[in-house]
């Protein structure tokens, strides 16, 4: 699995970091030439390649976490953490929005992929410049249909996505 997934990841290499967001608690990053697509009808530009992680995930600055998939279930500031009604799932109210445009802020049009990692079990390391780490690492052991752990894919060549699960290696 490792030697597929770094010869898919190596795409990136070398490509910009465009965006970052989230839908849900699916985390997203766009990389590459930003390029015109249209979905239902409506034109956006969004970035080439799509990388999108649904297993744990966390982005690093030197020893420091900027981000990471936990920070999706906790209040941003200002918000009460003891607040029954608190609704991690709406854009703007959590930790991770309030983070990701700390990192957003962070990078800018020379922010590159330097190199790509990866491992056995479907985990990924995507080094940027200025310091920057992203990791993806699957903790679990489910294996059905629905245990993706992350998934890759080119929107200007409309190619299939390549999708890392609990049962391997996918192509949609």
């Amino acid at each position: 699995m490792r030697k597929a997934t770094i010869s898919k990841l190596d795409k990136l290499v070398g490509l910009n970091v465009r965006c970052a967001g989230r839908a849900s608690n699916l985390f997203w990053l766009g990389f590459g030439e930003k390029i015109l697509v249209t979905r239902r009808g409506k034109t956006e530009e969004v970035a080439e390649y799509a990388l999108h992680i649904q297993c744990s995930w966390r982005i690093v600055k030197g020893n420091k976490i900027v981000v990471a998939s936990r920070d999706f279930y906790s209040p941003r500031t200002g918000l009460d953490d003891e607040n029954e009604y608190f609704e991690w799932d709406v854009q703007g109210n959590n930790r991770f929005d309030e983070r990701i445009e700390f990192f957003i802020e962070g990078i800018n049009e020379h922010t590159i992929v330097e190199r790509v990692g990866s491992d056995e079990v479907g985990g990924l390391k995507i080094f940027l410049s200025q310091g920057y780490l992203v990791e993806g690492f699957p903790d679990t052991s489910e294996d059905d249909e629905y245990s993706e752990f992350w998934r890759l894919f080119n929107r200007k060549e409309d190619s299939p996505h390549f999708v890392v699960t609990g049962n391997g290696i996918e192509n949609e």
